[in-house]
């Protein structure tokens, strides 16, 4: 049989293209029947069963009967490599059992090396080895309904599973902000993969009156199996106690004591209130003032209908404490930041998601920059639960900002396993811009702007770096496009400035530097604009005032002295007696400080 599916018949499976080619024509398969070919080709001669195709494809029938579509999938199948069940080439029917792939076909690992015909990797789409620190995460299910009140349900689950195991040792969790957009009813294996981690935790609830079903699984990508699964019925009540069932049984796997701790209120047991805030909460990170908005709102509304709840108190605070640093310096949203995150820590104050809303408010203009105050909230909320995103890269940023960059650096790779995809947070440019890693920096620079174009700081920092190197051409070019989507921003209006004064034009960068000043926007960021000012006026040779400028911007939060020694535009300037001790005095307050995790 397998001669007669020989190599001439030209099928090519392309893993890094996701695309099986039959004589160099791409055939059209749709997800799930490309799954199963992917599933039947790595055990080639061998059986696959019809239960492990619905392990593979259909979540171990969680909560649907996958039974009647598999045969659809292998017409699919079948048709697209122009197989015939009753004379099989490709596929080979076990009746009453399951499949047999006995074709030849020629596999294309995702780096483009050919592999020989019939072998496939041992895991898909990976091919970096394992780690031995395990990585997890637990992906929410929704029933086929899409109910709003069993969607809360099943995400609070999910939610208090992982607020759990983030505080087991040696073992990276992703929080639940980082599923919040992805579908959970992907295939385990497709999870493991997109969200780079090796265990994949699917847990669905469907509900009816006062009673929920749950189905669990966990996979395993390294060894592309399932190491338990279950269903049970329970009372809607008591989800924190199933939540507590499945994290002792994924510690139990991941052979890792789980720590006592009392169950924590982290969900509303109001049904609307709960789906109002992962309203919120998907809208909670987004840069987008409009988005912000709408966050608040949906917060706004979850308190209204469940004033204990803290999470959803800590999370409003995170949003109008951002919506004040950036965008807008109205005292009412620093106001109602700081009621809110003073109400989740009256409620629950082991929540560490309410010591990172205090961490910002800390460290922000309000409390003019209180950087070792801040610092160590955010290590309470680390201690607390170690797999918060937010609370490594604002360490990392304010580590940045007192000149502690081999420090900051760390704290960024300490996040990034609790990134989708473990990726380094695109803040770390900092580093890179302020350590003269200039290379590095525009490497990460052109990242985040394949990413997300239209980001302030992406933009900002790109212009900074040309300023830096003195790319003229390439500066003039982003000040540009720079000035087009953000003709009123101090930080690129301060740039604008500088730019002219490098090149010699003082009248143009005295107005900039007038028109920096007049603006009340980037409020959390006036320093950056308080530095540039500096800048500009050390190049026109003001040196005085300049220095006077850069004691502002210490002042009010920006003292990253190893950047002040390198920095060209400030060269005049260092060659003042008090350049000196405000280094010195820098040096002596931030140098010896450790932050440990």
């Amino acid at each position: 049989m397998a001669s007669a599916g020989s190599a001439h018949e030209g099928i090519e499976l392309d893993l890094g293209r996701y695309e099986v080619r039959r004589h160099g024509r791409p055939v059209k398969l749709e997800r799930k029947a490309m799954e199963l070919l992917i599933l039947l080709v790595r055990r080639r001669d061998q059986l696959v069963t019809r239960k492990e195709i619905i392990a593979k494809l259909w979540r171990s029938d969680l909560f649907i009967n996958p039974e009647p579509n598999i045969n659809n999938l292998v017409r699919k199948v079948r048709a697209g490599l122009r197989d015939n069940g009753k004379t099989p080439r490709w596929i080979e029917t076990v009746i009453g059992k399951g499949y047999r792939f006995v074709g030849v076909v020629r596999v294309i690992e995702p780096h483009g090396a050919p592999t020989p015909a019939g072998a496939v990797p041992a895991v898909l789409g990976r091919t970096e080895a394992w780690s031995e620190r395990p990585s997890v995460a637990v992906v929410p299910l929704f029933s086929d309904a899409r109910d709003a009140e069993e969607q809360a349900l099943c995400l609070g689950l999910s939610d208090a599973v992982v607020a759990r195991l983030g505080t087991l040792q040696d073992v990276d969790v992703l929080p639940t902000s980082t599923v919040l957009n992805v579908s959970g009813e992907a295939a385990p294996s497709e999870l493991a993969t997109r969200l780079g981690v090796r265990f994949v935790v699917q847990a669905g609830i469907r509900a009816s009156k006062g009673q929920a079903r749950l189905a669990v699984q966990m996979y395993d990508a390294s060894q592309d199996r399932t190491c338990f699964s279950r269903k049970c019925d329970f009372e809607r009540d008591r989800v924190l106690e199933v939540a507590e069932e499945i994290a002792r049984e994924v510690a139990g796997v991941l052979k890792r004591p789980l720590r006592a701790s009392t169950p924590r209120p982290r969900y509303s047991r109001d049904p609307v209130a709960y789906a109002e805030f992962m309203n919120g909460y998907r809208l909670s990170a987004s840069g987008d003032p409009g988005r912000l908005d709408r966050a608040s709102e949906h917060l706004a509304n979850a308190l209204n209908r469940d004033p204990a709840f803290a999470l959803a108190h800590a999370t409003l605070s995170f949003v109008c404490a951002t919506r004040h640093f950036q965008y807008d310096p109205a005292r009412m949203w620093l106001e109602k930041a700081e009621f809110h995150c003073r109400r989740a820590l009256e409620l629950d104050p082991n929540l560490a998601e309410a010591h990172v809303s205090n961490a910002f408010l800390l460290w922000g203009p309000s409390k003019n920059f209180q950087h070792l105050e801040a610092i160590a909230e955010l290590r309470t909320a680390l201690a607390l639960q170690k797999n918060l995103p937010h609370a490594y890269n604002r360490l990392g940023t304010i580590l940045a900002h007192i000149g502690l960059l081999d420090a900051a650096r760390d704290m960024y790779e300490r996040g990034r396993p609790f990134n989708p995809g473990r990726r380094v947070s695109h803040s770390i440019v900092q580093v890179y811009v302020w350590g003269g890693e200039y290379e590095r920096a525009r490497e990460e620079i052109q990242a985040w702007g394949a990413e997300n174009p239209t980001n302030t700081y992406a933009i900002y920092f790109a212009l900074q770096v040309a300023l830096l190197t003195e790319e003229w051409q390439e500066a003039r070019a982003l000040l540009d496009d720079a000035l087009r989507s953000l003709p009123e921003e101090p930080l690129i209006v301060s740039l604008e400035g500088l730019y002219y004064a490098l090149r010699g034009d003082a009248d143009k960068a005295q107005g900039c530097l007038g028109r920096a000043c007049g603006s009340p926007k980037s409020f959390g960021h006036a320093h950056h604009t308080y530095y540039q000012i500096a800048c500009i006026l050390a190049v026109l040779g003001q040196n005085k005032a300049a220095f006077e400028w850069l004691e502002r911007s210490v002042d009010t939060g920006f003292a990253c002295w190893p950047f002040f020694q390198h920095d060209p535009s400030l060269r005049q300037v260092r060659e003042l007696p008090e350049f000196e001790m405000l280094i010195s005095s820098l040096q002596a307050k931030y140098s010896a400080m450790t932050v440990q995790v």
